[in-house]
């Protein structure tokens, strides 16, 4: 048998932003945060976000800022480098005996908050947990739970029902929770309560407010060196530049590109970005007419500049998506031609479709983010112009993203996180026919596609892979269920005194690791 530190085959970068608005402002009881809004003291890491997280329930929704608040709390089986390659975390070791199975030595030093340590039990416990989860089976579906095997208090082994090329950057989101605790809880009390074993001790979610944090001091990786973290709910990105530019707050996140340039020049602050692993997109909801018809999805991406609406929303950030996925995920068809824009074009296929100029009226439904907002005013502008009457319609964001998984929508404005870094999850869960109707939000079904998506999730030759999900990429971009739009940056500003803010491709920042200086 040949031994493997395993590292799936990835190279990386990538981008960014899933864009999204609720909120309300600093509450001045917010722990050790100053009631006069001036100099903290350094036992407080205050941190300002745009939205307060969709729930804490570690096998609950997983969007991209509920990760954020997730992370300060949980240890997962895996890290997931910023270089896109699996990391030892609650895993410190492991070897594949074959391609289906995979045995793991579990850390024997992590203690969770509530002093109990944590042994394989717990683990199996969260695998089974993930595979339960209809938002993480994805990530562990593979796994062939009856024959996977706890050997040892610090060593399991998975098994598995097929290959798969992606397993260990998956198995970064598998969280851990102790056992005893959960069972006792159960899924909703334990996320009103949640203990774990990560760098900071949850201790209140103040609604619409903040989320309030005591460092972990018995955590064995890197103990924050503030004694209190704090993340705030500054839904307004002009309000977030105003705390982060008069120190209310330490690091403010999801900053507006039109305030880029004045951050970055302000010398009591500091800019860090990275190509993010996420995408913006435009839907078209492939089972609601008129998007039944790929005539009509092809017109309407033709119809719509691309390029305009990035410059004008997203300034000199991230660039003009071709496709379904990042440029800088592992797996991009680099052969993908740029969109073309073409209301002549677009309007040959609506006559095509049997759509005269003034007889299709559509309907693009969005968040009230006001970026998101700018994008809708633009498209309703672009399908006027080709005849097409466009109608847009704002909602609060929760009502919004229960509208998305519920098919409610023509129409409408999306980021997909590929959370592992890797071409599979960022074109299986979105395309494949038969995926949860939060991640395959357009009702894309095309047996094809299926087929090469089955075939590529089997494959461990990074070569060979590579050649499925390229394919896919074509076909996707030629049947255009999505109006692929942009490929955003990690942006993150703090204030000059802090040291080791590092920008992730993933969205999933360490703030045990920011310091003070």
């Amino acid at each position: 048998m040949i031994k493997q530190r395993i590292r799936s085959a990835f190279s990386t970068l990538l981008v960014i932003c899933c864009l999204a608005g609720c909120g309300g402002s600093a509450s001045p009881s917010a722990p050790s945060a100053p009631a006069d809004g001036g100099a903290k003291t350094k036992d407080t890491l205050i941190v300002a976000m745009a939205n307060e997280p969709t729930t804490l329930d570690p096998y609950g929704k997983n969007d991209s800022t509920s990760a954020i608040y997730k992370m300060a709390i949980y240890d997962t089986l895996f890290a997931l480098g910023d270089d896109g390659v699996a990391q030892a975390s609650i895993a410190k070791s492991w070897e594949y005996k074959d391609d289906k199975t995979l045995e793991i030595k579990l850390r024997d030093d992590v203690v969770f908050h509530d002093g109990t340590k944590m042994t394989a039990e717990d683990v199996m416990y969260s695998i089974q947990k993930t595979y339960e989860s209809s938002y993480l089976n994805p990530f562990v579906n593979k796994i062939d739970l009856e024959n996977t095997t706890i050997d040892d208090d610090y060593t399991i082994t998975l098994r598995m029902v097929k290959p798969s090329g992606a397993l260990l950057n998956c198995l970064c989101y598998v969280y851990i929770v102790p056992k005893a605790y959960h069972e006792k809880l159960g899924n909703d009390g334990f996320a009103a309560a949640p203990i774990a074993s990560g760098p900071f001790i949850y201790k209140e979610w103040v609604h619409g407010d903040r989320v309030d944090y005591t460092a972990n001091k018995n955590y064995w990786g890197q103990v924050a060196s503030a004694e209190n973290l704090v993340i705030r709910t500054v839904a307004e990105s002009a309000n977030r530049t105003i705390e982060i530019e008069s120190g209310g707050v330490d690091i403010a996140m999801s900053i507006s590109a039109n305030d880029l340039p004045n951050l970055e020049a302000n010398p009591d602050l500091k800019v860090v970005r990275a190509a993010s692993w996420n995408n913006c997109f435009i839907g078209m909801n492939c089972q609601k007419e008129p998007f039944t018809d790929v005539r009509v999805r092809q017109a309407i991406s033709a119809a719509i500049d691309t390029a305009s609406i990035v410059k004008a929303v997203y300034g000199d950030t991230g660039s003009v998506a071709k496709g379904p996925i990042s440029p800088a995920i592992w797996g991009y068809n680099d052969d993908l031609k740029d969109h073309v824009y073409d209301p002549d074009l677009a309007r040959d296929l609506l006559k095509q479709a049997g759509y005269e100029e003034g007889q299709l009226s559509v309907t693009i439904s969005v968040s009230d983010t006001r970026e998101r907002q700018d994008i809708s005013e633009m498209v309703e502008n672009m399908l006027s112009k080709i005849g097409v009457s466009c109608k847009v319609d704002v909602m609060e964001n929760a009502t919004y993203l229960d509208g998305i998984v519920n098919a409610a929508f023509q129409m409408y404005i999306l980021t997909w996180p590929t959370y592992t870094g890797d071409a599979e999850y960022g074109l299986y869960d979105t395309f494949y026919s038969e995926s949860a109707t939060w991640a395959n939000t357009c009702r894309y079904n095309n047996p094809v596609v299926d087929e090469l998506l089955d075939q590529a999730s089997e494959v461990i030759d990074p070569t060979e892979r590579a050649a499925f999900y390229g394919e896919i990429q074509e076909i996707l971009v030629e049947e255009s269920p999505w109006v692929f739009l942009w490929n955003s940056e990690e942006i993150a500003v703090c204030r000059e005194n802090i040291d080791n803010l590092i920008a992730p491709p993933s969205g999933r920042y360490r703030l045990n690791q920011v310091t003070f200086h």
